[in-house]
């Protein structure tokens, strides 16, 4: 989980400097894709420890499962809808982050 976070830190990072330097929408919606898909990478770390710790309340789990992705999809159209961004920018960004934690959950 460490090199997610630093590896998912520093790609963020990256796509904030480069908005900044070239103010461009694609990066600007690349940038703000990748922040959600980090936070959606750390809720499915949670849950999934919450899941596998927890013999007992998986009706607990359920509900911080729902809340989860209300939360993540609730901020996708927001950010979407009023901020006007790129779409292709947003989900290579949401993209490059799920990918990482992927490969990184295949090198343990």
């Amino acid at each position: 989980m460490n090199k997610f976070l630093y590896i998912g830190s520093a790609l963020m990072v990256i796509f904030y400097f480069t908005f900044m330097i070239t103010k461009s929408a694609f990066v600007e919606g690349a940038f703000y894709g990748s922040i959600v898909s980090f936070a959606n990478c750390i809720g499915i770390k949670i849950v999934t420890n919450m899941f596998l710790t927890h013999k007992k309340g998986k009706f607990f789990v359920f509900l911080s499962t729902l809340l989860k992705i209300s939360l993540i999809a609730l901020t996708t159209i927001l950010l979407i809808e009023y901020l006007s961004l790129d779409l292709i920018g947003f989900l290579t960004g949401f993209s490059v982050i799920l990918i990482v934690f992927i490969l990184l959950i295949q090198d343990k």
